[in-house]
């Protein structure tokens, strides 16, 4: 009996399961269905659960939630089906207080799954430049560089939000954002030279941008909140070198001589002629680096006035006494003189001390804005020789068809180079009435009295140019005249006296003076040509050339047995 009760019960069990197992197999899979309601505490009879629904999810939820729980004498319904989205899976309702949890629903085709489902963040256009999460997230976002999806009209009334991170605009809406396109905003002035955002963003004072910023309460420099935006002019936080009464704009002081990049950017720079607005106090100790009047060492920083130094800088080229005497502002002494009120050349007392680079009184050549050192004027038309040598290098040039601003006066004694006069001794070579000309070439020069005037060295004239610096040996010639005995043809020069020639351009000579020896016999010419192999007119090449007295070619008119010379 026992036996058969066994054999019952084994196969309740497995008609059960069958059951269970069949309905499986024969319901489609469940690809996002919610998690079961909770079950019921003691009713008998399931309750009737509410279905979840499951929202859209960044990556694509899965579909349903469970069944919500069911109510006291009925069971939960399975939750409805929904499509995957925007948010996370649905999670799964608290049970009934007497029902079982409804069972769970299945998904339909729309469902969404792990891979599949939309993404709003992962739409956003390459044109968005604010953040990805911000597209799509139910808000208007503007200002953002391309559209969003979320804003249904383009007009600036339905912005949202103006600021988000990454857009072009700071402020609250409406902010700066463009009227007629609201993902861009309306450009700053002309003249802001800072980030574009800055500009009136509704908090912050931007100063040294150029223009003021209407976010600035007025132009002192005391209203500035910020002064390193990117585009300022500003070396550093503010004050830095902030104009005190325009803080759109930077200045240096006039009596800073150090680099204007050193002033105001947060470390505190001595030897500068002016106190550095970054410096605690204007003692030694307050320095964190030296320049100027002072080597790296700060040793000859004065102690209660960093911004000067007790002795002369190594760039000083006038007498060491001159220097912070407390008696005159002295100029173009290779540093600027403490005693000066500015580095202004108008600041000066003396700008032709010994050893200054200014020859003479002020303002002489003294620079205008920096009056420790020169700076010359171009040279005038008129001017002959190099550029560089037309004042700056202290040397009295003359001889060079204009004044020398470094000649202290025109006296021939101080001219110190000719190098268009031949540059050996200015006494010899220079005109003493007119120390900017050159004394006229000897009756011997052959070749124009402007090539011994000039900048080269010529060859074949007669006697030697003094260009060519006493050297007669011919491997310094530059230039080779037509006029000379050399007829232009460098070969025809002596290579151990360069003013001579080893084949010479006869007197009587009518044709090109380039033709003489240049390789073709040339006849006609009043002189026989040095290319010819005889007198005769039968060695004739060319008869008919400008200046011969043939017209016709060859052999023209020209006598049989003298091919210098025609018939007619």
């Amino acid at each position: 009996m026992v036996r058969w009760r066994v054999l019952a019960l084994l196969g309740l069990s497995l008609v059960t399961w069958l059951g269970c197992s069949g309905k499986s197999r024969h319901e489609p899979p469940n690809h996002a269905g919610g998690r079961a309601g909770a079950a019921g505490k003691s009713s008998a009879t399931a309750g009737k659960g509410a279905a979840g629904q499951g929202a859209g999810g960044v990556t694509g939820g899965a579909g349903t939630e469970a069944g919500a729980a069911g109510s006291d004498n009925e069971g939960g319904r399975g939750a409805e089906p929904s499509s995957g989205g925007m948010s996370a899976a649905g999670h799964s309702a608290a049970g009934g207080r007497f029902g079982t949890g409804g069972v769970a629903g299945i998904s339909s085709n729309t469902a969404g799954n792990a891979t599949s489902g939309a993404s709003g963040a992962n739409n956003a256009p390459s044109a968005w430049g604010c953040l990805r999460a911000a597209y799509g997230d139910g808000k208007c976002d503007c200002g953002c560089w391309a559209p969003d999806i979320d804003c249904t009209k383009a007009e600036l009334d339905h912005c949202d939000v103006c600021n988000a991170e990454g857009s072009c605009n700071r402020a609250a809406c409406p902010g700066n954002i463009d009227p007629d396109d609201i993902t861009r905003c309306t450009p700053p002035p002309d003249g802001w030279t800072c980030t574009p955002a800055a500009y009136n963003d509704g908090s912050v004072c931007d100063c040294a941008c150029g223009i003021r910023d209407p976010d600035c309460k007025d132009g002192k420099l005391s209203s500035c909140d910020s002064c390193a935006t990117v585009g300022s002019c500003a070396n550093g936080a503010c004050p830095s070198d902030v104009s005190s009464t325009d803080n759109s704009q930077c200045e240096v002081p006039l009596r800073w001589v150090c680099e204007a990049r050193l002033y105001g950017d947060g470390h505190c720079d001595c030897g500068c002629g002016m106190l550095d607005i970054d410096c605690a106090d204007a003692t030694y100790v307050a320095c964190q680096a030296c320049h100027g009047c002072s080597d790296a060492s700060c040793n000859t920083i004065d102690q209660r006035d960093n911004s000067i130094c007790t002795a002369p800088p190594s760039s000083w080229t006038c007498s060491p006494r001159l220097y912070r005497d407390a008696t005159q502002c002295d100029c173009g002494c290779g540093f600027f003189d403490p005693d000066c009120d500015s580095p202004s050349v108008d600041a000066c007392d003396r700008c032709n001390d010994n050893d200054s680079c200014s020859l003479q009184a002020c303002p002489g050549i003294i620079d205008p804005d920096m009056n420790g050192s020169c700076k010359p004027p171009p040279p005038p038309p008129e001017w002959t020789c190099y550029p560089y040598q037309y004042g700056g290098n202290q040397v009295c040039d003359c001889g060079c068809g204009a004044p020398d601003i470094d000649c202290a006066t025109s006296d021939i004694e101080l001219c110190a180079q000719c190098s268009n006069c031949g540059g050996i001794d200015c006494r010899k070579t220079v005109q003493a009435t007119d120390t900017t000309q050159c004394n006229p070439p000897t009756s011997d020069w052959t070749c124009p009295a402007k090539d011994y005037t000039d900048t080269t060295c010529d060859c074949g004239c007669g006697v030697p140019d003094p260009k060519c610096n006493g050297i007669e040996d011919g491997y310094v010639c530059q230039n080779y005249p037509a006029e000379g005995c050399s007829g232009g043809i460098k070969s025809h020069i002596d290579p151990n006296h360069n003013a001579k020639c080893l084949v010479s351009v006869p007197s009587g000579w009518t044709c090109n003076r380039g033709y003489f020896g240049d390789g073709l016999c040339d006849c006609g010419c009043g002189a026989v040509d040095a290319d010819c192999s005889s007198p005769d007119a039968a060695a004739c090449k060319k008869c008919d050339n400008a200046g011969s007295c043939s017209t016709a070619n060859c052999p023209g008119t020209i006598l049989p047995s003298d091919n210098a010379h025609c018939s007619n």
